[in-house]
C-alpha cells in the first residue's frame, strides 16, 4: 500500500506543481500579435484630421514612420470610423491597391510626409520581444490628399 501511495502520489504533486509555475508566468509578446487600428480623435473642420495611428518596428524611428504610412492607407482605402469622428475611405475602386500599386509606391517613397504631421503628445509605446509598437498623434490633410488624388486622375473630379 506504501508503495503504490508513493507511485501515484509523487506524479500527482509534480504536474500540480508544473501547472501551477506555468500559470504564473505571464505573457510578454502581446504587442506583436495584436493589430492597433488608426482612431479618428478630431475633425479640425479646415480638411485637416487629428487621428491616433499605431505602427509597428525594430525601433522607435522605424515604428513612428509605419504609424504615419499606416494612417494614411487606412484613409486611402478602409477609412476611419473608430471613436469621434469618421472618414470615408477616398479611393472606392475595387482592387485599387493592386490597380494603383506604382503609384502608391511612389506616393508613399516621396509626397506622404507633405500631408501628415506629428502632433506634440505623449507616444504610446507597446513592446515585445521582438518588436515595439508606437501609437503617434498625427495631424492628417485629408482634403490635400483628396485633391492630389483628383490632379493625378486617381478619383473622379
Amino acid at each position: 500500500m506504501r508503495n503504490f501511495l508513493k507511485k501515484t502520489t509523487f506524479p500527482l504533486v509534480f504536474m500540480l506543481i508544473c501547472f501551477s509555475s506555468n500559470a504564473q508566468n505571464k505573457q510578454t509578446k502581446s504587442a506583436s500579435f495584436y493589430h492597433y487600428e488608426t482612431e479618428c480623435l478630431e475633425d479640425k473642420l479646415d480638411g485637416n484630421f487629428v487621428f491616433m495611428a499605431w505602427g509597428s518596428g525594430s525601433s522607435k524611428k522605424e515604428a513612428i514612420d509605419q504609424a504615419q504610412r499606416n494612417a494614411i492607407n487606412d484613409i486611402l482605402f478602409k477609412g476611419v470610423n473608430k471613436s469621434t469622428c469618421s472618414v470615408r475611405p477616398l479611393i472606392n475602386e475595387v482592387q485599387a491597391r493592386e490597380k494603383y500599386r506604382g503609384y502608391l509606391a511612389e506616393f508613399f517613397r516621396e509626397d506622404y510626409l507633405d500631408y501628415i504631421r506629428i502632433e506634440k503628445s505623449t507616444k504610446s509605446k507597446k513592446k515585445s520581444r521582438s518588436q515595439t509598437t508606437y501609437g503617434v498623434k498625427v495631424k492628417i490633410d485629408v482634403e490635400g490628399i483628396r485633391n492630389k488624388l483628383k490632379t493625378d486622375n486617381i478619383i473622379n473630379k
